[in-house]
Order: C-alpha cells, then sequence, then structure tokens
C-alpha cells in the first residue's frame, strides 16, 4: 500500500502513512482492491 498509493495520488500524509502501518492484513487486502478503482484517497479509506 505504502508503495501504490504515493504513486497514484502522489506525496501521502503522515495521518494515513500511520493508518496503514496500523492495519491488519484483511484491511490493508481491501484498501489494495479500493486502489484499482479509486478516484481519490478517500475513496480507498472511506468505508463503503
Amino acid at each position: 500500500m505504502l508503495r501504490m498509493l504515493p504513486r497514484r495520488f502522489g506525496p501521502l500524509s503522515d495521518e494515513i502513512t500511520e493508518r496503514v502501518y496500523g492495519a491488519d492484513r484483511n484491511t490493508i487486502e481491501v484498501w489494495a482492491d479500493r486502489v484499482l478503482d479509486a478516484k481519490s484517497l478517500d475513496d480507498v479509506f472511506t468505508e463503503q
């Protein structure tokens, strides 16, 4: 995630970086799937 997100959306805030580091595996998998279609970081991290 920490490689994919900046490539897609630009530099990450410390808050986003900490959120990714603190996430469990299942959450990371959900976010990774969302990155494929997301138009913004909010699309990745907002519960749907």
